[in-house]
């Protein structure tokens, strides 16, 4: 079976929660003071001229990856919609509001009908908004979990609603999650078969991910 790519547009519900952990700031070691001398008195001498502090270097701009970089809408156009890798990336403008999102899309190619969809709106606020739609077959209670190559994300999520394509499942993602699926080769979403125990794992590349990303935020503004 192969598969296709599409963009998935579905409401947004918050659900997913990930604990960001803090930083402790170090301290400043202060300065020895120089010892005093005992010696007869004499001429005191001039004290030198302190030295005009050396200038600061000046701030290297952040690094903006090529696709971030024209960040231009097409004379006219209320959509722009490209694809990087295994992503897409689409912002809508109908007004001054722009609306963007990445997504990935599998399913029959065959048929044309899709089976699993991932959806996430540019962050905002910290987090990162979307939607996951799942195949049918699974069990409802059980939600849904995911992970990072090794690494789990999260403590799962639930199900919300189905509807003729599948389940949909409501994720929020915080700006950290972000970052691991930048450095992550694949996102793996699991949920529980319903006829049984066995688990249904879906695998979701990640190549493309960064570059739809930093699209996306670009063009939103």
């Amino acid at each position: 079976m192969s598969t296709f790519r599409a963009v998935v547009r579905f409401s947004l519900v918050a659900t997913l929660l990930i604990a960001v952990p803090s930083a402790s700031p170090r301290a400043q070691d202060a300065e020895p003071e120089a010892p005093a001398t005992s010696d007869a008195p004499a001429k005191a001498k001039p004290r030198p001229k302190p030295k005009p502090p050396a200038p600061k270097p000046a701030a290297k701009p952040a690094a903006v990856t090529p696709a971030a970089a024209h960040a231009t809408w097409p004379t006219g156009a209320s959509t722009v919609s490209e694809s990087y890798g295994d992503w897409t990336m689409t912002c809508t403008r109908p007004s001054e509001k722009v609306t963007c999102i990445v997504a990935q899309s599998q399913g029959d190619s065959q048929t044309g009908r899709r089976k699993f969809g991932v959806e996430l709106q540019v962050p905002n606020d910290g987090r990162s908004e979307g939607i996951v739609l799942m195949p049918f077959g699974l069990s409802i209670e059980a939600g849904v979990t995911f992970k990072l190559d090794e690494q789990n994300l999260g403590k799962g999520a639930p199900y919300s609603l189905c509807m003729s394509d599948g389940c949909l499942v409501p994720i929020s993602f915080p700006t950290l999650a972000l970052d691991g699926m930048r450095n992550a080769k694949k996102l793996f979403v699991t949920g529980q078969k319903s006829s049984g125990s066995e688990p249904a794992t879906i695998t979701v590349p990640l190549e493309g991910f960064p570059q739809a990303l930093d699209r996306a935020v670009a063009l939103s503004g």
